[in-house]
């Protein structure tokens, strides 16, 4: 009996010694891997567990095209002021988990510059048909401008966050008062998303890994530095 105890005491204790050893080693990686992308710190952070007093956690999103509109919905839940080591705690969650995506998805940084209307309306035809708009036979002096919009906040348990981005027409003499729209690049759908928020203040092309497998499973926490 005692030489099936020392036997069992010897595999525990490999086993206890190769999972402690996986894990030092992961770690060490991934403490590696988010300095090497540039992820920032929890002081340099502007993330929304930092600046938010209620923050809504994205479990799940769906976005798609319906027509010249992009629409969002986003499945989460409230966080009512949370406490802070709870907020460090998803910072640094959302930086693993974003370095251990298996999927590597990401999100970039863009801005939505006014188009010609023929010219956008034959990007999205294009889009959903594979087929070509004939040429105008007139000349189009209608530009659009990108607008982004709130449409439902979630009021219950499942209920989801809806928001939309969509075009607007504006004849040519207002176009030098119209800027473009800063917005966030989905280059696995080719679609942007409706998102607003503080990641839209990085620099043009900033890289925001996703943290799951849902385009609006971002943060702060992952915008990669420029350099990296």
């Amino acid at each position: 009996m005692s030489t099936n105890k020392q036997q069992l005491f010897i595999i525990a204790g490999a086993l206890i010694g190769t999972v402690a050893g996986a894990t030092s080693l992961l770690v060490h990686y991934v403490r590696q891997e988010i300095e090497r992308r540039g992820y920032p710190s929890w002081h340099e952070c502007r993330c929304e567990f930092k600046t938010q007093e209620t923050i809504f956690q994205v479990w799940h999103s769906h976005h798609e095209q319906r027509g010249e509109t992009i629409i969002a919905q986003e499945w989460g839940t409230y966080l009512v002021k949370p406490p802070l080591w709870l907020r460090s705690f998803l910072h640094y969650a959302t930086q693993t988990l974003a370095v251990l995506n298996p999927f590597g998805r990401y999100i970039e940084r863009v801005t939505l510059s006014p188009q010609q209307s023929y010219q956008f309306a034959a990007i999205l035809h294009a889009s959903t048909t594979n087929e070509d708009l004939p040429e105008p036979t007139y000349q189009d002096d209608l530009y659009v401008i990108w607008r982004r919009e709130v449409l439902h906040f979630p009021r219950y348990l499942f209920d989801a966050y809806l928001r939309r981005l969509y075009p607007v027409n504006v004849p040519e003499d207002r176009l030098t008062q119209e800027e473009g729209l800063p917005a966030l690049w989905d280059p696995a759908s080719n679609l942007p998303l409706p998102n607003e928020g503080s990641l839209l203040e990085t620099p043009v092309g900033t890289r925001i890994d996703c943290i799951g497998w849902a385009p609006a499973q971002i943060s702060y926490c992952t915008a990669r530095s420029l350099h990296s």
